[in-house]
């Protein structure tokens, strides 16, 4: 999540060896950063979707230190995102592809375990209309270069929701962001809490403009958010992926509710851009599943994924 501050943070490597996106935490000047704060410790079983993106460079120097920004399974070779997690404000560029690898299947950031599955990204797609300055159409796809095994208990695909959601419905936030605003650490142990959704025109009362395109959740007295080294992760309701973590003003901040990429708005979008990816190319044949371990995926026993339902 970007976190909305009068002082833009200048993320700097974390205590523990991970480092939060610098680039993301000083992406703008007027919106807030996400992680979960006010939640407890979860297990991946039971929040599959979820996904860790790094920066190669940085987690080749020690595992979990590249984490960037939290991420969710869509289709078999489909992660959505924020679209600020591929803006590089050092440079001033958006990212490419290749700097990317996303590890799925793990409740922690920096050990692996033989359900673990790293990917590389083969395809880069950020919305055409977003705004770095707003973070409207904060929304990006990230197209990997294997195929997440359909049969794999730790690693699962979130439908995308079609549906408006009456404010208080309940939904989940998982990432492994910071803890509490101001920490200096990310969560090693993935983090998951509750928060409702809040009506769109008492959330407007806190951030102006708020278009359609973005949805609200958590709670007006604070105390439960996601924040730094959430960003565009998952806001799961009833079952389906409502929002992806976009910004907010601090973290858990009383009057502040967390700011999320509303995805029904873009659920044709997605869909459009899942049916345009050739699942039947395939690059950089060598993925890591597991503890270590390099398998080649044979294309020819994986039969119409291009025609996932999403």
């Amino acid at each position: 999540m970007i976190l909305v501050s009068l002082v833009v943070l200048l993320g700097a490597v974390l205590t523990s060896g991970a480092t939060i996106g610098t680039d993301t935490l000083n992406a703008t000047t007027s919106k807030l950063e996400p992680k979960i704060v006010g939640g407890s410790a979860a297990n991946i079983y039971n929040y599959p979707y979820t996904v860790s993106i790094r920066l190669t460079a940085t987690d080749r120097k020690s595992y979990g230190s590249g984490h960037l920004c939290g991420g969710v399974v869509v289709s078999q070779r489909l992660v959505a995102t924020a679209a600020h997690c591929t803006y590089n404000s050092g440079t001033k560029k958006y990212r490419t592809a290749g700097e990317y690898f996303l590890v799925m299947g793990s409740t922690y950031l920096r050990s692996r375990t033989a359900d673990t599955q790293e990917y590389y990204v083969q395809k880069l797609v950020i919305h055409p209309s977003y705004n770095h300055d707003s973070l409207t159409n904060d929304i990006a796809l990230m197209f990997i270069n294997g195929y997440i095994p359909w049969n794999s208990t730790m690693v699962k695909a979130l439908p995308l929701n079609a549906a408006a959601l009456a404010a208080g419905t309940s939904c989940y936030i998982s990432g492994w962001g910071l803890l509490y605003d101001g920490a200096s650490s990310t969560s090693n142990t993935l983090q998951a809490a509750v928060v409702p959704i809040v009506e769109h025109a008492t959330c407007a009362l806190s951030y102006q403009p708020l278009p359609t395109s973005q949805i609200c959740a958590g709670f007006l007295a604070g105390g439960v958010d996601a924040c730094q080294g959430d960003s565009g992760g998952p806001m799961m309701c009833n079952g389906v992926l409502a929002g992806v973590v976009s910004y907010g003003y601090g973290c858990a901040q009383a009057g502040y509710p967390g700011v999320y990429t509303n995805i029904t708005f873009y659920r044709s979008w997605i869909v459009q851009q899942n049916s345009s990816f050739d699942y039947s190319v395939y690059r950089n044949a060598g993925i890591r599943q597991g503890t270590g371990s390099i398998l080649l995926i044979v294309l020819a026993i994986v039969l119409a994924v291009g025609t996932v339902e999403l």
